[in-house]
């Protein structure tokens, strides 16, 4: 019979490890079989879906390189093709990362979304379609998202205040940057700013002790 020297119990069958501390253990196997065989890890419910993404997005890559190689003159499409592919991914992990905390997964969302719109602009010449279109058009969706989102799963204030408000402070650009003359596309900024304006008063009017407490409580003061 094996023996923990650590935790002073002996143990029946033959592991390796003590089953509490982790420890090594000392001594020989009874022979009498494990009590807890080893039960193979059958994989979640949604490992073949995973393998299945995994699979079409390597077939997706090579299909872009080789286009890349053989057809040059469509070497920009090729690459945008895997640069889409990665943003994708990307995406989607930081979706699985943060699936414990929905609102906190729906602002890195918003963050990592805004970089990758501005990177795509740049990268196919800089058209300003990222700054007059798609921020004010993601700000608000996401705005009306983490409100239905918290209605919807009864979270609680703290889960909730804080990245409605960075939501709504990032809504609140568009107006800046049209007040600055950035932008040309005057409707999707205003509309933004409008929606971030309705739901700050909200907070402030329903949600005020609770706002406060939970800034303070971040800014640790």
């Amino acid at each position: 019979m094996r023996y923990c020297e650590k935790c002073g119990v002996h143990v029946i069958g033959s592991p390796f490890c003590c089953p509490l501390c982790q420890g090594p253990l000392t001594g020989e196997t009874d022979g009498t079989g494990d009590v807890y065989p080893d039960i193979p890890f059958a994989g979640g419910p949604h490992q073949m879906l995973f393998r299945l993404l995994t699979l079409g997005t390597v077939v997706a890559v090579v299909v872009c390189i080789a286009v890349l190689l053989c057809l040059p003159r469509h070497g920009v499409a090729a690459l945008s093709g895997i640069a889409g592919l990665a943003s994708g991914w990307l995406t989607v992990g930081i979706a699985v990362k943060k699936r414990g905390r929905p609102l906190k997964a729906v602002f890195w969302q918003v963050c990592v979304l805004s970089i990758l719109v501005l990177a795509w602009d740049c990268g196919m010449g800089w058209r300003g379609w990222s700054l007059n279109y798609a921020l004010p058009i993601l700000y608000t969706c996401t705005m009306l998202a983490m409100a239905v989102i918290a209605r919807l799963l009864h979270l609680r204030s703290p889960d909730y205040l804080l990245y409605l408000l960075l939501n709504i402070l990032l809504g609140l650009i568009p107006l800046v940057l049209l007040l600055r003359g950035v932008l040309r596309a005057v409707y999707p900024a205003v509309i933004c700013a409008a929606v971030s304006v309705i739901f700050l008063a909200i907070l402030i009017l329903f949600e005020g002790p609770a706002l406060k407490d939970e800034l303070l409580r971040r800014l640790h003061l």
